[in-house]
């Protein structure tokens, strides 16, 4: 047989400490009052807060509201400006292309008005193929083709 050389690995004299199995209760930051007087500084602190950026968030977007309100008369005049200008436009056109007939009167098909159940001076908006009709199809707003997209 072998003889071990050196000291062999025992155990410390007086044996091992215990080993823990209790629960070892957990110290809590804080307690349930605490939380609830934590909630109840920061309500009362928060509010009076809220309610001041709430007012003036109020006023901004009242103000806001009205500037879109005051402008959308003007934005809505300036379109039927630029819609009566392209009108007149393709009826410059249009007597320009059909000048060799003789027969041909502007704005009618072939002498014959084209709504026959409306007064002459009915306005009618225009379908957006007749704004365009005598244009390149590459001048033509992006928006004629939106339809296309998917």
């Amino acid at each position: 047989m072998s003889k071990a050389k050196g000291p062999q690995d025992l155990p410390p004299k007086g044996g091992y400490v215990p080993f823990q199995i209790e629960r070892i209760k957990l110290r809590s930051f804080a307690t349930g009052k605490m939380g609830i007087g934590i909630f109840i500084a920061v309500n009362v602190i928060g509010m009076p807060l809220y309610m001041q950026n709430w007012r003036s968030e109020r006023k901004r977007i009242i103000e806001a509201k009205s500037r879109e309100l005051a402008a959308l008369p003007i934005l809505f005049a300036e379109n039927d400006r630029a819609l009566l200008k392209q009108l007149k436009r393709v009826r410059e056109v249009e007597a320009d292309v059909m000048k060799d007939f003789p027969y041909w009167e502007v704005g009618t098909f072939f002498g014959e008005p084209i709504y026959e159940s409306v007064p002459t001076d009915t306005y009618i908006k225009p379908h957006f193929g007749e704004l365009y009709m005598f244009s390149d199809p590459m001048d033509r707003p992006a928006l004629a083709y939106l339809h296309l997209l998917p």
